[in-house]
């Protein structure tokens, strides 16, 4: 945890902005990303898009 989200030097923060559609999307966007009990509607958004997807590996 200090490595990644504690220590100064290796951190990042970034601003959140509301989306076009608001802040009620955007707040229901971060709830299904970051939320406790949203496992399933992570699995629905990676299977819905995991063909955008480009990694950098």
């Amino acid at each position: 945890l200090w490595e990644t989200t504690l220590n100064p030097d290796t951190r990042r923060l970034l601003q959140v902005a509301y989306s076009e559609l608001g802040p009620a999307a955007t707040t229901q966007s971060l709830t299904r990303l970051m939320g406790k009990g949203e496992a399933q509607a992570r699995r629905e958004l990676m299977e819905l898009k995991a063909d955008t997807v480009e990694l950098d590996v």
